[in-house]
């Protein structure tokens, strides 16, 4: 995909070692090739509250990143989030040796990065001005994942089996399968796995992107193959009617190495768009209808355990003591639906106890 409305490009680099070589860069840069705009890098912004904004519109304007590789920007968590998101909207990603070989740890690089061409700008300084010259042309790397909630608590018995259905032993490869998160409604397995989607094992792993499409008992098939079609693309085109689009999906999916998130599958007719191409690609869906399960490997989601719903509990209603969590737990049977219902009657309590009185018998599932 070209990139037809962006122009210039942004530095990314660790201040701690990396600041001298993109001060010289960016010097060279605007004397040997002044048509070549350094638009925004680091120095050019303000900062503050809204610093993470300006570094995201900042990446948005650009055609691309060129990312200056020293140890302390292979381990800022800042640097990451730079590529990521240019990477998400489709940015050209290019890196560049800021430190001798034997000093950066290839080894740990993201399986995407392990595959590009780091430039020497030193040896190939024209073939990098080249390259800069003749325009970006690269995927999208969407991210659709929702957002984990305030109070998230992790579940590791159901997330390691689930991870470990879709890496490898060795955590180091994808594995393009179907798996299902199945179970009652409200045991929490949207959450698990958007959590999943989070994973930094996971993201680096399915480095083409991570889909999410969102179905429910009366589903718009069209809308979520459009939606996941656009992320890809950009694109959303008038397709002739949900076959169509299920097969133009499979295509662009076909030589991707993506996750697929269906969530909320009620029947299996819903689920076989979106199961169409895309060869290297995992499927992960999230249903309460077991049937549908049955056919895939699958992860079963119940009851919280009894210390996992004492934590929901204690990031839900700060300052509740342990008894009443543990009470509350209990009577709610560690069904993590159920308990944040109960967190505005103990805040309530908490704060107003005559009040919280008349509320405190709240019904069980």
């Amino acid at each position: 995909m070209i990139c037809k409305h962006r122009n210039g490009v942004f530095l990314s680099y660790a201040r701690k070692d990396g600041e001298q070589f993109a001060a010289a860069l960016r010097e060279r840069l605007r004397e040997k090739a002044p048509d070549i705009v350094i638009k925004q890098d680091r120095l050019l912004l303000e900062g503050g509250i809204g610093w993470w904004k300006q570094l995201t519109d900042a990446i948005d304007s650009v055609e691309f990143l060129v990312l200056l590789m020293t140890p302390s920007a292979m381990e800022s968590e800042t640097v990451r989030k730079e590529w990521r998101y240019a990477r998400q909207q489709g940015v050209c990603v290019y890196p560049v040796k800021g430190a001798p070989d034997t000093a950066l740890r290839f080894s740990d690089l993201p399986r995407w990065m392990s595959k590009a061409h780091f430039f020497d700008v030193e040896l190939e300084w024209e073939s990098f001005v080249a390259h800069l010259r003749k325009g970006c042309d690269t995927q999208r790397v969407p991210f659709m994942a929702p957002d984990l909630p305030e109070n998230f608590t992790a579940r590791p018995v159901q997330f390691e089996q689930l991870k470990h259905l879709l890496l490898s032993s060795d955590g180091k490869d994808p594995v393009a399968i179907s798996t299902a998160l199945s179970g009652t409604g409200g045991f929490g397995k949207t959450t698990l796995a958007a959590a999943l989607c989070h994973d930094e094992d996971i993201v680096q792993n399915f480095d083409d992107g991570i889909l999410w499409v969102t179905l429910g008992q009366n589903p718009n098939l069209m809308s979520g193959l459009v939606t996941a079609y656009a992320a890809l693309t950009a694109e959303r085109p008038g397709f002739a009617n949900e076959e169509d689009a299920a097969f133009q999906l499979g295509q662009v999916l076909e030589d991707r190495t993506c996750l697929l998130v269906i969530d909320d599958v009620w029947d299996e007719s819903s689920l076989r768009p979106f199961i169409r191409g895309g060869r290297s690609c995992a499927r992960l869906f999230t249903t309460r209808n077991a049937e549908i399960a049955s056919g895939v490997r699958s992860v079963n989601v119940e009851e919280m355990r009894e210390s996992e719903s004492m934590e929901l509990i204690a990031k839900g209603v700060p300052g509740l003591d342990a008894a009443r969590a543990l009470e509350i737990s209990r009577r709610l049977g560690d069904w993590p639906i159920a308990l944040p219902f109960q967190f505005n009657i103990e805040k309530m309590r908490l704060t107003h106890p005559a009040i919280g009185r008349s509320h405190s018998s709240s019904p069980a599932r």
